[in-house]
């Protein structure tokens, strides 16, 4: 029988028309080669059975990544397609780094600890990005998990890891204080503030606003958009209306806005209306809503380089937190008044 030809890093140079000494740097980790071509290597590398000197294991195969999101918030029947986008753009740009992205919808029966450790283990996962506010029954398991993770687009602190999150306390002061430099006095606020950190921040910027000006907060124009089980709510107008009002996100703004077409409220000639996340619905909207635009790309350029850097050095620990900035949005749903 013939013997197997022992692949060696001139072998594996030969095939890609490159130097011994690029793919010597690839494969040790050292600088000097672009990311691209690093990833190409290994890639052959793993396929040609490579090993380097020293290591019984071959190069390795791509390393896996879960995305763990509550299961409404990527079904585009039920839900806004914010967090669809937000998984497309992560998963995208997993790949393009050399890792396998998955997608665990976190839904009403969730396994034990233990369980979910296990089937990660036998997967292959190396690294966990959590997407989203997620429920407590759900933290209860995450925060027992030993593995690499951080989370993205919220935080809590019942969890110690690592979080990037768009910056909701000041760019909801941002939106409110363009309110109130058009004249507005009277502001109110739509969406449940205890349903996740996210608005709960966006309504801490609001109040900031007011009080920074000397104007009131009035509990009769705060207006919830779903209960505390998550679950959808009919608007309630106070009777003495505001001419403002700040919505959590645009899917609630774009609700509320035909609410009031509906009520016989003019937008924004009668009542003024903002959002935030400046995502499908503020384009569609009539008239289209000022809004925060959120960064996607950026939130998901700074989550990408950052599990990737836990999960090659084996790091479990809580790091950072990062703040990205909001930019508001112009647009035609705000009026100016004397």
């Amino acid at each position: 029988m013939r013997r197997k030809k022992e692949v060696t890093m001139q072998f594996i140079a030969d095939q890609l028309g490159i130097s011994k000494v690029t793919v010597s740097k690839a494969l040790k980790g050292q600088d000097g080669v672009s990311e691209e071509l690093r990833k190409k290597i290994k890639e052959v590398a793993a396929q040609l059975g490579y090993k380097l000197p020293g290591s019984e294991q071959a190069i390795s195969t791509p390393k896996n990544i879960v995305i763990m999101v509550q299961e409404k918030y990527v079904d585009a029947r039920e839900y806004t397609t914010f967090y669809l986008r937000f998984y497309q753009k992560l998963a995208s740009s997993l790949t393009r780094r050399g890792y396998m992205c998955n997608l665990y919808p976190l839904g009403s029966n969730m396994p034990s600890a233990q369980e979910v450790n296990k089937m990660f283990i036998d997967n292959g996962i190396s690294g966990i990005i959590v997407l989203g506010d997620v429920k407590k029954q759900h933290i209860e398991v995450i925060k027992e998990l030993n593995i690499s993770m951080l989370f993205l687009d919220c935080y809590n602190a019942d969890v110690n890891v690592d979080c990037i999150v768009t910056d909701n306390y000041y760019s909801t002061f941002e939106i409110t204080n363009y309110l109130i430099r058009c004249g507005h006095k009277s502001i109110g606020f739509v969406g449940n503030i205890n349903a996740t950190s996210s608005i709960q921040d966006r309504f801490l910027g609001y109040c900031r606003s007011l009080m920074g000006s000397g104007l009131p907060i009035n509990n009769n124009c705060i207006i919830p958009d779903r209960d505390d089980s998550n679950e959808e709510v009919d608007f309630i107008l106070p009777e003495e209306m505001p001419t403002a009002f700040v919505c959590n996100c645009d899917d609630t703004a774009y609700k509320f806005v035909k609410h009031l077409t509906e009520k016989g409220y003019k937008v924004p000639e009668d009542v003024s209306v903002v959002g935030f996340d400046n995502d499908i619905y503020a384009e569609i909207s009539y008239p289209k809503l000022t809004t925060v635009a959120v960064d996607l790309d950026v939130m998901t350029q700074k989550a990408i380089n950052l599990i990737i850097e836990k999960v090659e050095n084996g790091d479990k620990d809580k790091q950072s937190r990062i703040f990205v900035s909001g930019q508001v949005i112009y647009r035609n749903s705000v009026s100016k008044i004397n």
